[in-house]
């Protein structure tokens, strides 16, 4: 009886993420590149840890992960060109749950990222295909939500 408590025990035990979490969409989309501890490749992908991109303008970032980016760019100190793929297939709350997830953790420490703020930077930008790093990079702000949609 003991050997089956624990058995079952065990099997509830799991490191994975839960599915659909922000930690579920990262390790699925965005650990090969920027690695499961937020380092990236040196000399290829840049780290997400305590980084400007990760910290910065929430606006830039849910661009930068629907629309991709190609060009170089410096991230703490260190020079990358290198394409980042777009995730515009992610629904506005994955996407909002894996910048979340980004901006809480790998020694950052920002506010949360909304489904509404991705749902408003995706009516504003539209279809469009990567941005260019030097166009991104100044590319910032959330659009404020169009007040002909509420009601007096």
């Amino acid at each position: 009886m003991v050997m089956l408590m624990a058995g079952s025990i065990a099997i509830g035990c799991t490191s994975a993420p839960a599915p659909g979490s922000g930690a579920e969409i990262y390790t699925r989309y965005c650990a090969t590149c920027h690695q499961g501890d937020g380092n990236g490749i040196e000399n290829a992908f840049p780290p997400i840890r305590e980084t400007e991109w990760a910290n910065g303008d929430k606006g830039r970032l849910i661009r930068l992960v629907l629309y991709g980016m190609q060009g170089p760019i410096e991230v703490k100190g260190q020079s990358y060109n290198n394409v980042m793929t777009p995730h515009g297939f992610l629904t506005d709350e994955q996407v909002a749950a894996v910048l979340t997830y980004v901006r809480t953790n790998f020694g950052n420490d920002s506010d949360a990222v909304l489904a509404d703020e991705v749902a408003r930077v995706r009516a504003a930008e539209g279809d469009r295909g990567l941005y260019r790093s030097e166009r991104l990079t100044n590319r910032i702000g959330i659009p404020q939500p169009d007040s002909s949609a509420t009601t007096p």
